[in-house]
């Protein structure tokens, strides 16, 4: 995955203005280049140990990314006080609830930013069928 390094400090600079909470937003761009990040509001009630992102702008962001000729390559969220690796929610979060064999993105990364509060760490993995868990390089260009 390669991400210019003006994205990646975008979706920093978002991560710690909703610290306390989790941030989240999608991941834009061809093959395995982030080309476009697309912040969405994290509308969850348990917003510093999860998000949910709020569902008019989740359609939006998708209809920008269809009409730019862009697809999802991945979802980021950060974890405000604790380690970039996926939490059981998270995974369980990448598919269909009910069916952990069908992604809600399919081919789709998750990017982790983390710990908020501490020295940031920014990891991306791939949440395979049957929960597995397979990080990926992240290249900053």
């Amino acid at each position: 995955m390669t991400i210019r390094r003006e994205l990646l400090e975008e979706i920093i600079v978002h991560c710690k203005e909703t610290y306390p909470n989790e941030a989240c937003g999608i991941l834009a761009g061809r093959e395995n280049t982030i080309e476009k990040v697309y912040r969405i509001t994290n509308i969850s009630n348990n917003s510093q140990i999860t998000y949910e992102m709020e569902s008019a702008e989740h359609l939006r962001c998708e209809k920008e990314i269809k009409a730019a000729g862009l697809k999802i390559i991945g979802i980021y969220h950060s974890h405000p006080s604790s380690s970039a690796y996926p939490s059981q929610t998270d995974v369980m979060r990448a598919y269909w609830p009910g069916d952990p064999d069908i992604p809600l993105y399919p081919n789709a990364c998750y990017m982790i930013i983390g710990p908020v509060d501490g020295d940031i760490e920014t990891r991306v993995f791939e949440i395979n069928s049957g929960q597995k868990i397979k990080e990926i390089k992240l290249t900053i260009v």
